[in-house]
């Protein structure tokens, strides 16, 4: 089947589509608070069964709803996997343009959830609305998972992939659609990412903050909190226990021929222009990022304690919280890790003084670059003309694992387009990103179902 009358029909309909999806990010979603969340499932359940003439339900698992459905009949069947939620927009006095009013300024949609990931969902679904209108019937039956706790740690999608594994497990694919140009021509295939475990640690010696002269009989929460930290990273070499590698594994010379398209898809001088880093712990750049994207992290994401405000204040603090993520990579499992760090903090002598909650927990994913997933998006975005590059891994992390590893699916992250500044001010797509991701996303789909007609 050639695809020429659908791409006619897009590009006809561009000025309509990106209307579309600008009146689709005006609508706030807002995972932290529950705005929006309920009015934004519901439209997308009723999009999936009105105008792609499936069948979708509300799924609540004690959390925000997962919009679940299918569309399309056929032998063949994929998945695409969505997210609807956003951050909380503030601080608003950063913003250019009210974070929901997807005003245009200079080529670019300006709102929360344009890069991350509304954008992209919109333009997907719609695309695939034109492809149904033009050949009667969808490239393959696609079953739509699309969450509103992605910001949140994912809470409820376990529960989804378990209750609905049956239905899903036949799938051959899932994908992911996100503006991955993050060098103009030169879209990212993403086919991994981190696991990760984020952690609070809480410490209370008292009800109130007391005079420091009594400071030398008195634990102080901020000093043990310092030393957990100290115990876990020098400022220069980086992370310190022994214990973080295990089941870790070195990258093999098969996945470090990769890091050069990661360098040429994401360069690491973007980063250091794009958040005002001043420098980085590695001058040289294939190191750089051989160690962020194939080793283990751990991190302080913030440690609060005590007065901090102007002039003096003589106290022992009350209380305090340290706040630290671990990033995994293959085959290192987030609940040995987790283990040994209470086994670390035990060791320390604090395990009394301190309360330890684990906030968010999942594993790491891992698709093939030989996989007939990755290679369908190489060749669906050379078909529009792009120069796709190979992201072995992201550093950061999703729930792919629940496709990978729980239902043995693929999954690649990967769409055409250019965003950015995702869960800060001014985040934005441009918006030639729509009509782009409206034809990439069927066709993935189309060219993959053809492939498997061919076996």
């Amino acid at each position: 089947m050639n695809l020429e009358n659908f791409y006619q029909e897009i590009k006809r309909l561009e000025s309509k589509l990106v209307d579309e999806v600008r009146e689709f990010l005006r609508q706030p979603s807002i995972s932290a608070t529950g705005e929006g969340i309920e009015e934004t499932a519901s439209y997308l359940r009723d999009f999936i069964i009105d105008r792609l003439d499936g069948e979708a339900d509300l799924l609540k698992f004690g959390g925000h709803p997962v919009v679940y459905g299918y569309a399309g009949e056929d032998e063949y069947s994929g998945i695409y996997y969505g997210m609807y939620d956003v951050q909380p927009v503030e601080p608003l006095d950063k913003w250019i343009a009210p974070p929901f009013e997807a005003r245009i300024i200079d080529d670019m949609i300006i709102a929360r959830g344009a890069f991350n990931t509304k954008g992209a969902l919109m333009s997907t679904l719609l695309g695939l609305e034109h492809y149904l209108k033009v050949y009667g019937k969808l490239p393959m039956k696609i079953y739509f998972i699309i969450e509103g706790e992605e910001e949140l740690g994912s809470p409820s999608m376990p529960k989804v992939v378990e209750a609905k594994k049956d239905e899903l497990k036949n799938a051959s694919t899932t994908l992911f659609t996100i503006p991955t140009e993050f060098v103009r021509g030169k879209p990212s295939i993403i086919l991994g990412n981190k696991g990760i475990i984020f952690i609070d640690i809480k410490v209370k010696t008292s009800e109130y903050d007391v005079h420091s002269s009594y400071a030398r009989g008195l634990y102080n929460p901020a000093a043990i909190l310092a030393k957990i930290v100290e115990s876990l990273i020098d400022p220069l070499e980086g992370p310190k226990p022994e214990w973080l590698y295990s089941g870790f594994r070195e990258p093999s010379e098969e996945e470090l021929r990769y890091i050069d398209d990661i360098i040429d898809a994401m360069p690491p001088e973007h980063l250091k222009d794009a958040y005002g880093i001043y420098r980085f712990r590695f001058e040289d750049i294939r190191e750089l990022v051989k160690e962020i994207i194939f080793y283990p992290s751990v991190n302080v994401d913030g440690l609060c304690s005590g007065y901090c405000g102007e002039g003096t204040k003589t106290i022992v603090p009350s209380e305090g919280i340290l706040k630290i993520d671990f990033r995994l990579v293959p085959d290192m499992e987030p609940d040995i890790i987790y283990r040994k760090f209470l086994e670390h903090i035990e060791g320390l002598g604090l395990k009394e003084y301190v309360d330890v909650i684990l906030r968010d927990s999942y594993t790491w994913s891992q698709t093939s670059p030989d996989s007939l997933s990755a290679q369908t998006a190489k060749k669906s975005l050379e078909q529009l003309g792009l120069e796709p590059k190979i992201v072995y891994r992201l550093p950061g992390s999703a729930p792919m694992y629940l496709f990978t590893r729980k239902l043995g699916i693929d999954v690649v992250s990967v769409g055409p387009g250019h965003g950015g500044r995702a869960h800060a001010p001014n985040e934005y797509i441009t918006v030639d990103t729509i009509p782009k991701t409206a034809i990439f996303a069927p066709t993935y789909y189309h060219m993959f179902r053809e492939s498997l007609s061919r076996g």
